[in-house]
C-alpha cells in the first residue's frame, strides 16, 4: 500500500474527521473508498465503452431501418 500526502483546508478536515468518525472510519479511509469507486466507475464505463464499440461493428453501424418523417411524426 502507498502512502500519499493530501493538503486540504482546515474546515474540510475538520468535517472530514467528524464524517469519518460517524462512519466508524478515518480521513484516509474515506479519501481510499472515494478513489476506489472514482476508479470503479472509470472501469465500467470503459467496459461498456467497448461493449458498445462491438455491437456496432457486429451491426456495421446499421441496427435498423430509418423510419420515415410520416412515421416519426405519425399520431396515434
Amino acid at each position: 500500500m502507498k502512502n500519499i500526502t493530501l493538503s486540504i483546508d482546515d474546515d474540510l478536515y475538520e468535517r472530514s474527521r467528524v464524517l469519518a468518525a460517524q462512519r466508524k472510519s478515518s480521513v484516509s479511509g474515506l479519501v481510499r473508498a472515494y478513489l476506489q469507486s472514482l476508479s470503479d466507475a472509470e472501469q465500467r464505463r470503459e467496459q461498456a465503452r467497448r461493449e458498445i464499440r462491438a455491437m456496432i461493428g457486429h451491426f456495421g453501424g446499421k441496427v435498423g431501418r430509418m423510419p420515415s418523417r410520416e412515421e416519426r411524426n405519425a399520431r396515434g
